[in-house]
């Protein structure tokens, strides 16, 4: 896995019904029109969004504390993703 590019999601439960404030406030701190954030949605389940960051671990790991500091979010989990095998090697030998 390259150092520089990683790639993590980071799942967040807000407090019922804080969705907006949390959006607004990652809005004003600029958190999700950064470069290195690639998305932020708005999702059904255990979670309320999925936030994909993208670039130097140190850097993300900065960023979520910075997310982590909402007075909105009750919870966060963190999923960091590595490179594996290209999808056609994979599916490849799921045909075997």
């Amino acid at each position: 896995m390259s150092y520089q590019n990683n790639r993590v999601y980071v799942l967040v439960e807000v407090q019922p019904g804080k969705e907006r404030e949390f959006a607004d406030e990652m809005l004003t701190k600029g958190l999700i029109v950064d470069s290195k954030v690639e998305r932020m949605d708005l999702v059904h389940g255990a979670f309320d969004f999925a936030i994909v960051l993208y670039g130097k671990m140190e850097n993300i790991d900065r960023r979520i504390m910075e997310l982590r500091k909402s007075p909105f979010v009750r919870k966060t989990e963190t999923l960091t993703s590595f490179e594996m095998s290209p999808w056609d090697d994979v599916s490849g030998r799921l045909n075997e």
